[in-house]
């Protein structure tokens, strides 16, 4: 079975469960008095499961065809469109603006994947809220120099990461109503404008990390594509082909996780990987490049919709995205095993948010090694195999409510590197990190062949870490004080951490603590079998030497 194949079915078995589920129909309005976001969050995830299960309704009545599809479809955008007519109404803020050009987007993309099938009386009424959707947003927020403006994380700039959902939501409205509405076309305009001259130079930062942080990649550069190709499809102003052509792929390739945890339906948990199936399988179609369609075809849910595994307190709402179905639009086909040319980078450096990723590639049994804000994840075939808690990731709240944007410290300080440095020589790669002095802090080791990963830590302190491979981290120096067979659950909580949840997939993971000897605390993780060969008299890899082109999806 294809790839695209694979995905259609994926949409198939979701898009048949959400076909009987009825549309809500009160509206939920914005609080001024919301002291830990219960109402944003209420609003925010009730916005996007609509627009997710409206997206993947009207997506998979495109690509399937099925009459049933096209009519579930059909009524759901019907039943979005009343339900939240009254964002129209809103002046919009920071946080309005972000949720309600979500609506806007999934009415559009219902409303143009439905349109020849669409009862004249239904078009009305749905062109009609878009239409004051539309107005609305362009006389309130898109004329605001600040989200007209260059883009940036300072307090003068807006958002990268919502500039680029807002304004792609915007142009993918305005684009929709085109022939329908005089001001459309104005509105075009400058979603196109703001496109070219402030997002496609300036929403990423130059060594191709997200500014905001790489949990933003994978929605930032959707967000671009999901514009561009409908822009170049309605008025041939075409900034999508050299766009793909120069953006660099490798930040997405680096964190990308083909197959990730799951609830027991399969839906895999929102994450920084979710969307990127898409976000490749575009690229792969602009940049004529089979190694990233194959990357693209690694994906263990293709055309499965995501979901937050928690739900609100209050009304028990619940984040749901819709991401992975636009690979059934997007993907070139092609062939889809790991024999493709020259792999992709398997490491990247960001020196603007001092990570640094290592991987094996991204086929089954595949690894990847993170170092982030000093802290280190390694996954093995999509499983945690260690995961860092020292040091502690803690939001300040004061400056991110000011700022209207998650700020974060760490603590202790002094335990987060100045600076990384990467030698990648083929089969071992070294991560070094060190204080702004020079002193070292850590020192991470990884060889590709025999699967393994060592950390070495010389700060001094103590460290806590996590796991959920069968495999248990071996502790080489330093001494182990507790283990806890489910000390870690994973921090769900919503609204910098102000907003308790409901799980809905509950984990909890093996937690051990261990102190340092003489300063000192190393551990090693095997990161999956090795290879046939790697440890023999010649360390020859025999694998590597049967299929020399492996494309890095091993």
């Amino acid at each position: 079975m294809g790839f695209r194949d694979r995905v259609a079915d994926g949409m198939l078995a979701d898009a048949r469960v959400w076909a009987s589920r009825p549309v809500g129909v009160e509206w939920i309005a914005p609080v001024a008095d919301d002291p830990v976001y219960e109402n944003l969050y209420d609003r925010f995830w009730a916005i996007m499961a609509d627009a997710a299960a409206l997206e993947h309704l009207a997506l998979t009545a495109r690509v399937d065809g099925s009459r049933w599809a096209a009519d579930a479809a059909a009524t759901r955008l019907l039943g979005t469109a009343r339900r939240w007519r009254r964002e129209a109404e809103l002046a919009p803020d920071y946080g309005t603006a972000y949720a309600t050009t979500r609506i806007v987007k999934a009415l559009a993309v219902g409303y143009e994947c439905l349109r020849d099938v669409l009862p004249s009386a239904a078009a009305e009424e749905v062109t009609g809220v878009l239409a004051d959707c539309l107005r609305r947003l362009a006389a309130d927020w898109f004329s605001r120099p600040l989200v007209r403006g260059p883009v940036g994380v300072g307090a003068d700039r807006h958002s990268p990461h919502h500039s680029s959902v807002e304004w792609s939501s915007f142009g993918i409205g305005a684009l929709a109503l085109l022939g329908r509405l005089p001001e459309a076309s104005t509105w075009v305009e400058d979603a196109e404008r703001q496109f070219r001259d402030h997002l496609l130079p300036g929403a990423l930062a130059p060594d191709g990390a997200a500014p905001e942080g790489m949990d933003f990649w994978a929605s930032t550069v959707l967000s671009q594509v999901q514009f561009l190709d409908p822009l170049r499809r309605a008025t041939g102003h075409d900034l999508l082909t050299a766009h793909a052509r120069s953006l660099d792929p490798v930040p997405g390739l680096a964190m990308y996780l083909p197959r990730r945890t799951a609830t027991p339906e399969g839906h895999p948990h929102y994450g920084p990987s979710t969307g990127l199936c898409a976000v490749f399988s575009a690229l792969a179609r602009e940049r004529d490049d089979p190694g990233l369609a194959a990357v693209a075809a690694q994906e263990a849910a293709a055309g499965r919709m995501e979901v937050w595994p928690a739900r609100s307190p209050r009304r028990g709402e619940q984040l749901w995205m819709a991401w992975n179905a636009y690979a059934a639009l997007w993907h070139p086909g092609g062939p889809e095993d790991d024999a493709v040319g020259p792999p992709p980078a398997l490491s990247w450096h960001s020196p603007t948010l001092g990570e640094a990723y290592v991987r094996s590639g991204w086929g089954p049994g595949s690894f990847v090694v993170a170092v982030r804000r000093g802290k280190v994840t390694a996954w093995a075939d999509g499983v945690c195999a260690l995961a860092d808690l020292t040091p502690h990731t803690v939001v300040d709240v004061e400056e991110s409510r000011r700022t209207g944007s998650g700020v974060y410290r760490v603590e202790p300080p002094g335990l987060e590197p100045a600076g990384l440095r990467v030698a990648d020589l083929g089969d071992a790669v070294v991560v070094t990190g060190a204080d702004a002095d020079g002193r070292p802090l850590l020192r991470v080791s990884v060889d590709r062949r025999r699967r393994t990963v060592t950390v070495l830590r010389l700060d001094g302190h103590r460290r806590r870490w996590w796991w959920a491979t069968a495999a248990t981290p071996a502790v080489v120096a330093g001494t182990v004080t507790e283990i806890t067979a489910d000390g870690y659950r994973p921090d769900l909580r919503a609204g910098y951490g102000l907003l308790d949840v409901v799980e809905t997939d509950p984990r909890a993971y093996p937690l051990a603590t261990v102190e340092p000897d003489a300063g000192r605390i190393e551990v090693a993780v095997q990161l999956g079998k090795n290879r046939p060969g790697a440890t023999g008299p010649r360390g020859q890899d025999r694998e590597r030497t049967r299929r020399p082109h492996t494309g890095g999806l091993a």
